[in-house]
């Protein structure tokens, strides 16, 4: 790292020394924690914005597009040696958190200087209104996009001009405002005749602990019957506009309000072109109305658009609702009395033959007896499987309606209560595509029949580079350090990388993501991949259970795999890449 070293002028500004050049700080004393897409990131980002609209004059007072230029040149140069350094030292330095920490810090402060320089409003009208878009619609989640339209509208008369004149940038509305929801009304006003994506949520910051706890009263929410009608009577003026409906809502009577309004409109000759719909009903799970409630037919039958379902402690008439040529059918939370009968629940996976995700939590088809000409379906596009909140019988009964041999994303969660290890064997095989594997809270047996089986399980999966893991006993994890050979398995293998020409388990493994771990366990894990000649290249932890590592264990995992946040509810880059690329790392 003394590459980095070279010698230095005084800093040109206060700020600008803050980092720097100094990459023989130890390890232990880094923040590797202020990285891209992190809350200290982002903290650091506004505490250099901020000390510099402080310390320089208004854009406009006073000619200072020479020093700016200077400024975004010498951090682009240090950029570019920084590259260069990683380049030379390879994959080390590259998954090393200070010189990700190091460039974003040169990056943003280029930027500073860069954006003053730039002469935004001498662009063309139309290209200025395109480069708000991509501002727009590049945020990770929806309600960072909501503030940074927020902001583009305050910046200057002709910025808020254009901003307003273009419909699109207004066409995804959140309601998460107080009724009577003027922000939001607003901007469905603004949104013309675009498409609109809506999202209705009507929880408040803390929602995440109440969905953490029932104990809390169902009652207590914000929308009644008569808030939902009215609301929905607002939006469904633009009802054949709707591109995306997503309900998020504590109890039955507004979700049904959304069912039997989206009824009534296809049944007075609306059109409805919804592309995807998603209900969630967070309240207490797995209960039904009862007999006295006549289920709604989904957009009256006017299903030709939709593409995406989601229903989450809902249900429809399954029978009457026509369901086909499905991109993701997602069911959660669903009771038994009022799921649908298997026959109809193959019906629609045969109508769906592109299907692409597939994901049932606590929701699935009746179980009935296997017929003997029994046939499972064929799902030769399916590359999410999303599987929990099963018994075992169910959970092998389910697995077994259809083959889906090139899914390359596979969730197991919530499977406990009993000894799972039977499922793992059935499925064992089945999924040789397989990129990235999520196991939450998954029971497997710490027998010697439960170890053979998992062994099994991940030799079948040779091109497995992602693991995602959280709240699992430690010997299904060290079932991935296991020697194949002892169960029977790779005796014919000769790989010359390997220690002794001992075959390992997932070699392409490189990426684990965990949470509710034991961080020094974590690290003897990783230490034992990399002596067997397969070492992982990041670790990550959510962002919520960051606080759950010690600085000892962050120290100790960082010193065997580069240490990294993943932050809570958005993708890792290592994740985006093999949702799209093959086994040769083509994109696909």
């Amino acid at each position: 790292m003394s590459d980095l070293n070279s010698a230095r002028s005084a800093p040109m500004h206060p700020v600008l020394d803050a980092v720097e050049m100094h990459m023989t700080v130890p390890l232990n004393r880094w923040p590797k924690y202020a990285i891209m897409g992190t809350t200290d990131y982002k903290k650091r980002q506004e505490f250099l914005m901020t000390d510099h609209l402080k310390k320089f004059p208004p854009p406009g007072t006073t000619d200072t597009s020479a020093k700016d230029l200077s400024l975004s040149t010498m951090f682009m140069h240090k950029m570019a040696q920084i590259q260069h350094v990683i380049q030379r030292q390879g994959s080390a330095a590259n998954d090393d958190p200070r010189y990700t920490y190091l460039y974003d810090d040169m990056r943003f402060k280029r930027n500073i200087f860069y954006w003053r320089n730039f002469r935004m409003n001498d662009l063309p009208p139309e290209i200025i209104t395109h480069i708000f878009r991509i501002a727009a619609w590049s945020t990770s989640t929806p309600a960072e996009g909501t503030h940074i339209r927020l902001l583009l509208t305050s910046v200057c008369a002709k910025w808020r001009r254009l901003m307003i004149e273009d419909c699109t940038l207004w066409s995804a509305i959140w309601f998460r405002d107080p009724p009577p929801y003027e922000r939001s009304l607003e901007w469905f006003k603004r949104a013309g005749g675009a498409p609109l994506d809506i999202r209705i949520n009507e929880h408040d910051a803390d929602w995440k602990s109440k969905d953490d706890d029932w104990r809390y009263k169902e009652d207590d929410h914000r929308f009644t019957t008569e808030q939902m009608e009215e609301l929905m009577d607002t939006i469904f003026v633009k009802l054949s506009q709707i591109r995306m409906l997503v309900l998020v809502v504590d109890n039955w009577p507004p979700a049904l309000v959304v069912l039997d309004k989206l009824q009534e409109a296809a049944y007075a000759g609306k059109v409805i072109n919804m592309e995807r719909l998603e209900i969630h009903r967070m309240g207490q799970p797995f209960v039904w109305l009862g007999p006295g409630r006549t289920p709604a037919v989904l957009f009256g039958g006017q299903t030709q658009a939709l593409k995406y379902l989601c229903l989450c402690g809902v249900h429809i008439d399954w029978n009457a609702t026509p369901l086909s040529n499905l991109s993701t059918i997602d069911l959660r939370k669903i009771a038994m009395n009022v799921a649908p009968t298997l026959i109809r629940f193959r019906e629609v996976l045969l109508a769906c033959p592109r299907l692409q995700k597939l994901s049932l939590d606590g929701a699935g088809p009746q179980p009935s007896a296997r017929k003997p000409d029994h046939i499972p379906i064929n799902l030769p596009h399916l590359k999410v499987l999303v599987i929990g909140g099963f018994s075992m019988l169910y959970s092998c009964f389910i697995l077994s309606q259809f083959k889906a041999p090139n899914v390359r994303d596979l969730t197991l969660m919530n499977l406990t209560g009993e000894d799972y290890t039977t499922m793992i064997t059935a499925i064992t095989g089945w999924y040789k595509e397989l990129r990235i594997l999520t196991l939450y809270t998954v029971n497997i047996s710490p027998t010697e029949g439960g170890t053979k089986a998992m062994v099994k399980f991940l030799y079948a999966m040779p091109y497995l580079s992602y693991l995602r893991i959280a709240s699992m006993k430690w010997h299904v994890i060290d079932a991935f350090n296991e020697d194949p050979r002892e169960y029977g398995l790779g005796r014919d293998t000769v790989t010359q990388s390997f220690p002794r020409n001992r075959p390992v388990l997932c070699p392409k493994l490189q990426t684990i993501e965990f949470q509710q771990l034991s961080g020094t366990k974590i690290a003897e894990w990783a230490t034992r991949r990399k002596e067997l000649g397969t070492p992982l290249r990041r670790a990550y932890v959510n962002s919520p259970y960051v606080s759950k590592i010690t600085a000892e264990e962050a120290d100790v995992i960082q010193q065997v795999v580069g240490l990294f946040i993943a932050p809570l509810g958005s993708t890792t880059p290592e994740e985006r890449a093999l949702a799209t690329c093959d086994r040769y790392g083509e994109t696909i």
